[in-house]
């Protein structure tokens, strides 16, 4: 692993919010530390934690890793977005503290993004290892609209700024969705990295019974509605987008395809053919043609948007 300090700076800003999760957080932090080859800042804004986290940041904080001691819970996109607003590297990246970085894939990303200026977002590939969805390859599928949806990423600063951080109408649910589609529309392009990058601790509750599901449900709705309300206009489902549509559950019920297969067909597992095939402006043949990069499942930016 390089050092992480450059001649001219850390490249990279990685922002993490936090609460009453202290196991989690550390974890977090250290798998930064043993995995990202690349120079780094890594920003922890805590909503005043009680269980011991606050201690643990201050005896991990250094020049690199420095927490913002909130002590109030703002919501994630206004306690994520006083942090993007104060970074001042080339490029920054949010995280969940129940998330392990792998496979330095902070620093793919990275270089990713360096290589090709028409790349405005790269997803950090995410698999959940606890939780009811850990038979899938990865998370993060598409959105009604066929967008992809980035759970975790990495941007140019200039692009976050450009089309104005986390949505705060969002508050907690539908922050990743509302960016990733901001950024598209903004003229770039998605992309997500070839290999998972991120080890995602899922701890959501699963009791239909419980108030707290029923909250986590309730919120859901809302944001799927704001999400509806934002960008039905953008994104309208054409013929286009119904034929794809149509193909994709017509070659499900011929091969029995389950989207949790790790199986590869043509070098694309089936939740890679999915999102290929019924994600807006993928190309397919592209996809084929570059299984040697870093990354797939590029979405370009709409024709009228470059």
């Amino acid at each position: 692993m390089t050092s992480n300090t450059s001649i001219n700076g850390p490249l990279l800003s990685i922002v993490i919010g936090t609460y009453n999760r202290c196991d989690q957080i550390r974890r977090a932090i250290e798998s930064i530390v043993a995995t990202t080859s690349i120079g780094y800042c890594l920003y922890v804004t805590d909503a005043g934690s009680t269980d011991g986290t606050i201690a643990y940041l201050e005896s991990v904080r250094s020049d690199t890793i420095v927490p913002i001691l909130v002590g109030k819970r703002l919501g994630q996109a206004a306690a994520y977005n006083q942090v993007f607003e104060q970074v001042t590297t080339p490029y920054v990246c949010w995280l969940s503290d129940d998330n392990e970085v792998v496979g330095d894939g902070l620093g793919k990303a990275v270089r990713i993004l360096t290589q090709d200026s028409r790349v405005g977002m790269v997803g950090l590939k995410v698999r959940d290892v606890q939780g009811p969805f850990c038979s899938a390859p990865y998370i993060g599928g598409l959105s009604k609209f066929g967008i992809l949806n980035v759970n975790q990423g990495v941007l140019p600063t200039k692009v976050l700024r450009e089309v104005g951080y986390f949505s705060e109408a969002f508050r907690d649910y539908g922050i990743d969705p509302d960016l990733t589609a901001k950024v598209l529309l903004a003229g770039y392009d998605i992309v997500f990295t070839r290999d998972v990058a991120i080890h995602h601790f899922r701890n959501w509750e699963t009791d239909p019974s419980s108030p707290d599901y029923a909250k986590m449900q309730d919120r859901q709705r809302a944001y799927l509605a704001l999400y509806d309300k934002t960008y039905a206009a953008h994104f309208p489902n054409g013929a286009r987008q119904i034929v794809r549509r149509g193909v994709w559950k017509a070659i499900r019920a011929l091969t029995g395809l389950s989207l949790d297969s790790h199986a590869k067909v043509l070098g694309l597992n089936a939740r890679d053919w999915q999102n290929g095939i019924i994600g807006r402006h993928i190309d397919l043949i592209h996809e084929l043609r570059n299984q040697h990069a870093d990354y797939h499942l590029r979405q370009h930016a709409p024709l009228r948007k470059r």
